[in-house]
């Protein structure tokens, strides 16, 4: 099974304190052993450093540890290169929907996914996904408790 990665599965499957972190490390430790393919937008990498170094724990993670973190995530978890097109798609998907702001990230997201032909987006919000799904597109997958694989 493909399946595109969110921000949000991301950053727990890092962080061991974060309340999320065996639901999330679960789906990229499937990854890693190639037990499912995993992708993600170049977007997701550039937020996943972002929300690292901008966590409230301590210590905090800093810039050159967020950039170890997310080179070894791009090791099992494969970067789609982000074009003019997929950009166009998500703003035009947010404009469709009557979505503003920050809605344009989420669709940043789903468009990668779906250009990447995955059969599930993983996220631990998928309200921010579900408004902005295409009828045919990946289906919205959040990972369980207790931390399993599940094809929906």
């Amino acid at each position: 099974m493909k399946v595109c990665f969110d921000t949000s599965v991301l950053v727990p499957a890092l962080v061991s304190p974060h309340p999320f972190h065996a639901r999330a490390l679960r789906w990229v430790q499937a990854a890693a052993s190639d037990e499912i393919q995993g992708v993600m937008a170049w977007h997701a990498v550039a937020e996943t450093w972002s929300v690292l170094t901008r966590l409230l724990i301590s210590p905090p993670v800093g810039a050159r540890a967020a950039e170890q973190m997310v080179e070894r995530l791009t090791e099992h978890i494969r970067p789609l290169a982000m074009t003019a097109v997929l950009y166009r798609q998500a703003m035009r998907r947010c404009a469709e929907r009557g979505e503003r702001s920050g809605a344009i990230f989420d669709a940043l997201h789903l468009v990668a996914a779906e250009a990447s032909q995955s059969e599930a987006l993983i996220t631990l919000n998928p309200a921010d996904f579900e408004r902005l799904a295409a009828k045919h597109g990946p289906r919205i997958i959040v990972p369980p408790d207790p931390p399993q694989i599940t094809a929906g």
